[in-house]
């Protein structure tokens, strides 16, 4: 009899569209070679070139083992954060669950599936940033075989433990967030609970473990033979062990820290298991349940509410009501919209000490002859934040199987488009204004400066609006049975993200020139204002003709 869990995992991994080139265009297929044939190795070779660098510079001092150890720390944190994400989608908010549940499997099995399947998506981010950081170390130092086999072993156990961690915290809070009738909301609050919760253990962790005075950083650093590995354990505890395996891969001490290393792994793993036999099925049982109010209606409030209005306007209030109602649109494009602040404002809480270092770069950013450079970072992060929350870029991806009915409603294509675009503009505003106000209470940026990036730092916003609906209008993933797969599972978003770097071109330029003020508002002002009314030229032509095309 073959395993169930690996028999599950299989049909999970075969009914997922992958990149989703099944019926793609020829030139979606060449934009997908594009990225993965060129930008994304070169992005690695990027990686490698600074490693290269960096290990001239810490072999001297005898540190280089400490670019393996925050190799495998940061990688460990992308992983735990982002797969508190995908560990929410993946366990609870996808329609397989309610399926899955009345089978013969075991809550066990079916979390072990799952999260096999989640590791294996993991994999890919994880090479992106590790393998690089690996193998340009075993070349430079030329190490011998045996390290390339250690460093195998640490790069596939590398997400167990950032996503068990992320896992159990999650079923522990979904667990006790299936209390009310109110599915939905309360599961979404589950969710946030959850991210906050992952967020503040991480960086309590960092704050118990990794707190040591300049004085010990200094004698370590003087100390040599890689004794700067040991800072990484306050950022991920598993990343020393890691390191430690691969920097002494010819010695038992390296063999005993790669056992450390796995025996950690598979132990958080099992803990796992037996936590997902325990409440797994309490949490994930009533998936499809909801509640509902009577509320009886009297003909003079019917009157009130049944007022005409702006076309355009209602319907971009029901696709916010959409993304707000519904738990996985909410928590992969609402809710990153505004956590950017809290991403940084929680070090602050958590480590008093980090307040030093805002206080260095408040003063910087109010030297004079510095506010052009301002504005250039304020775009090219309004295009990051824009574009990563995924709304406009999985708009059309959305509808799913009702597309259909888009067809037949008494509004035009345009005005259609165009509510799409506002309710993905809307919230990337969110974004730039918290990051704003975040700029004037903490980094003390002047109110004049701020007011004037908050009037132009729009037209980024609008920039990936445009080109994240453009890019899911000849790429749609309408063939989806979880809503999951329509957001999560949509490389719509990392192509929107891609686009974000073509304006960057003039915020690089600001940079480089170190341009006045006036100067950059110019440029900057220019160029996403010729950009924005092309791109709205082609949406509102060529877009409304490839909308007219699109078929279920």
């Amino acid at each position: 009899m073959k395993n169930k869990t690996l028999l599950l995992a299989r049909t999970l991994i075969k009914n997922g569209e992958g990149l989703n080139l099944k019926g793609s265009s020829t030139f979606t297929k060449i934009a997908i070679l594009i990225v993965f044939a060129i930008l994304i190795p070169s992005f690695m070779f990027g990686i490698a070139f600074v490693v290269t660098g960096l290990l001239t510079v810490l072999k001297s001092m005898g540190q280089e083992g400490v670019i393996l150890s925050w190799g495998i720390a940061i990688n460990s944190t992308i992983v735990f954060v982002f797969g508190i994400f995908y560990v929410i989608s993946t366990f609870y908010f996808s329609s397989d669950v309610e399926m899955l549940l009345p089978l013969p499997l075991k809550p066990r099995q079916i979390v072990a599936a799952k999260f096999l399947v989640v590791t294996i998506y993991e994999y890919f981010t994880t090479a992106i940033f590790f393998l690089p950081i690996w193998i340009t170390y075993g070349v430079y130092m030329k190490c011998s075989p045996m390290f390339y086999l250690y460093g195998l072993i640490v790069f596939l156990l590398l997400p167990v433990t950032p996503l068990s961690i992320a896992s159990v915290i999650i079923m522990i809070i979904m667990r006790f967030t299936n209390l009310s009738r109110y599915k939905d909301t309360v599961r979404m609050l589950g969710g946030m609970i959850g991210i906050f919760l992952g967020l503040g253990l991480n960086i309590v962790m960092q704050n118990v473990l990794g707190r040591m005075s300049p004085e010990e950083i200094m004698e370590l650093v003087q100390k040599g033979e890689n004794s700067l590995v040991v800072l990484t354990s306050g950022i991920f505890p598993t990343a020393r062990w890691g390191a430690e395996a691969m920097i002494y891969h010819n010695q038992l001490s390296g063999f005993m820290s790669l056992l450390i290393y796995a025996g950690f792994s598979i132990l958080i793993f099992m803990i796992l298991l037996w936590l997902a036999q325990l409440i797994y099925l309490k949490g994930a049982a009533g998936l499809s349940e909801t509640g509902s109010k009577r509320n009886k209606q009297g003909r003079k409030q019917l009157a009130e509410e049944a007022v005409r209005g702006s076309v355009i306007g209602t319907y971009t209030r029901t696709e916010l009501k959409l993304l707000f109602r519904t738990p996985i649109y909410f928590i992969n494009c609402v809710m990153i919209n505004f956590l950017w602040p809290i991403f940084i404002l929680l070090p602050l809480i958590f480590q008093p000490e980090e307040i030093n270092v805002i206080r260095e770069l408040s003063q910087v950013m109010n030297r004079p002859g510095i506010e052009g450079m301002i504005l250039a970072g304020a775009f090219i992060a309004a295009l990051f934040f824009s574009a990563s929350n995924g709304i406009t870029s999985t708009s059309i991806s959305r509808e799913g199987q009702e597309l259909f009915i888009k067809k037949y409603l008494p509004v035009s294509y345009r005005q259609q488009l165009t509510a799409k675009i506002l309710s993905g503009f809307l919230l990337g505003l969110v974004s730039v204004l918290s990051m704003i106000i975040f700029g004037i209470l903490v980094l003390k940026i002047s109110i004049w400066l701020s007011l004037l990036i908050l009037a132009v730092v729009w037209l980024p916003v609008l920039y990936t609006s445009l080109t994240g609906l453009l890019i899911d209008l000849y790429n749609p993933k309408l063939d989806w049975d979880s809503e999951q797969k329509a957001v999560k599972q949509n490389i719509n978003v990392l192509y929107n993200m891609l686009a974000a770097f073509v304006p960057a071109i003039g915020s690089a330029a600001v940079f480089i020139f170190s341009l006045s003020l006036p100067a950059a508002l110019i440029i900057l002002t220019l160029e996403y204002v010729l950009l924005c009314l092309l791109l709205g030229k082609l949406l509102f032509t060529k877009g409304v003709e490839r909308f007219i095309q699109l078929e279920v």
